[in-house]
């Protein structure tokens, strides 16, 4: 089995099940509504830049608050922050759909949401090890990726695209309004909170000094760095492709981009795949070994993503060629370069399901409980001040060159950085190199 009992037995943990139960509406709620805003931002400028101006809206909140954010998610209580941050995003929802047509304020409000989503993403981050024992954190996390990729095919998959088409954005804002809503009932009603065993009150630490401690746990032994590494890089990469894909499979795969659905579906079966087979690969290779192995495995397949659609379209431009798939062209009416890209989404899917797990099993394990909080932040704000230069680049690049030769010299980039941060002796502390959680000696 690929779901061990102790794991399924996890939501037998009232506050555990509480905690993703909420995210799930959450994550249902906000998947749908940047999509939403995602294909309203294509239809109107059909403009890879103006798509990449969206994610910058997205990405800068995160750059400027989450420190102190993570900070305040290891001060104040996580049930009151958690609250609180989905009662305003289902303002901002309802915001959105009064704005919706107007593209400085669809930019503003989203940078909006953003804000407020770093103080509530680092508070429920830090949530898992309070509610949760050491030897369950993988499954814990294997959980809370699960319902990040259940909320992703609600509203990616189904709440967002079926009433775009049904109905218009409004209604889609409304029902994010709703959800978003519902989240915060089911926090506000949780018994006992989100909070772990109280400990010996000590000084909140200031914001140099928050920052400072979670670079050091971060950086202080080869694991973590290497998880914050590989997990930065990855999220930078798959912002581009959220950039790059609908005028990519407009362009390129000759479809509308409201069809973007075609490549997500797949995507999120790999991530599912992806979530039933992270904890007993955990188990066998380790946390970080799994982490290694889902990073290689999606530079490859975007790599793959890439190359295959080249060679396709030279193989079907000069020699007579008929894939192995190409009785779907034939039967189906759905080209081959679309099958190809559908299958390629599969192993994205699922590798970066897999690292993401694995890098956050790292990380928990790593970070002092007390610390939770800002550690995360402090590398959900490297994550995202790194994913600028390429975001900006990549949507200026797209709009010039295309975006095939864009996606390309992304992976190919991506290949290099992580190579270089690896192995480089300037970067990142030693091979052997060791952290230890300040405090007396075992």
């Amino acid at each position: 089995m690929a779901i061990e009992l102790e794991d399924v037995g996890l939501l037998r943990n009232h506050r555990f099940r509480r905690l993703l139960e909420s995210r799930l509406l959450g994550q249902a709620a906000g998947n749908a509504m940047v999509y939403t805003l995602l294909i309203l931002v294509v239809v109107e400028t059909g403009s890879s830049f103006s798509t990449a101006i969206l994610l910058l809206a997205f990405t800068l909140p995160g750059i400027l608050l989450a420190i102190p954010a993570g900070l305040s998610a290891d001060v104040l209580p996580k049930q009151i922050t958690l609250t609180a941050g989905y009662l305003l995003r289902a303002a901002i929802a309802i915001a959105l759909a009064y704005y919706h047509d107007d593209l400085t304020y669809v930019y503003l409000l989203a940078a909006a949401s953003s804000a407020v989503g770093q103080f509530f993403t680092p508070a429920e981050a830090a949530a898992v090890p309070a509610v949760v024992q050491r030897d369950q954190l993988t499954a814990a996390n294997s959980w809370m990726v699960l319902t990040l990729v259940l909320g992703q095919i609600v509203g990616m998959v189904a709440l967002a695209p079926i009433l775009l088409k049904v109905l218009d954005p409004v209604a889609v804002f409304a029902a994010c309004a709703g959800l978003f809503l519902a989240a915060s009932g089911v926090v506000a009603w949780t018994v006992g909170g989100f909070s772990g065993e109280k400990a010996p009150k000590q000084p909140s630490p200031g914001l140099s000094q928050a920052t400072r401690e979670g670079f050091r746990i971060l950086l202080g032994n080869r694991e973590a760095y290497l998880a914050t590494v590989y997990l930065t890089t990855a999220i930078a990469v798959s912002r581009v492709l959220v950039v790059l894909l609908p005028n990519y499979i407009n362009d390129v795969l000759s479809i509308q981009a409201e069809d973007t659905v075609f490549v997500a579906a797949p995507a999120a079966i790999g991530a599912g795949l992806g979530l039933l087979l992270a904890p007993p690969v955990a188990r066998l290779l380790g946390a970080w070994r799994s982490l290694a192995f889902g990073f290689a495995m999606f530079l490859l397949s975007v790599i793959a993503l890439c190359v295959v659609v080249y060679v396709r379209n030279f193989l079907h431009d000069h020699v007579q060629f008929d894939p192995g798939i190409g009785f779907v062209e034939r039967e189906v009416g759905v080209s081959s370069v679309i099958t190809i890209t559908m299958l390629l989404a599969i192993p994205l899917g699922f590798a970066f399901t897999l690292l993401s797990v694995a890098a956050r099993v790292v990380i928990n394990e790593q970070a002092p409980p007390q610390s939770q909080g800002r550690v995360f932040a402090v590398q959900g704000a490297l994550a995202d001040l790194f994913s600028l230069p390429p975001l900006m680049a990549a949507g200026i690049a797209a709009d010039a060159v295309g975006e095939r030769p864009t996606l390309l010299a992304a992976a190919i980039g991506t290949v290099v950085a992580a190579t270089y941060l690896t192995f480089s002796r300037r970067w990142g502390p030693p091979a052997r190199g060791q952290f230890t959680v300040p405090g007396p000696a075992p």
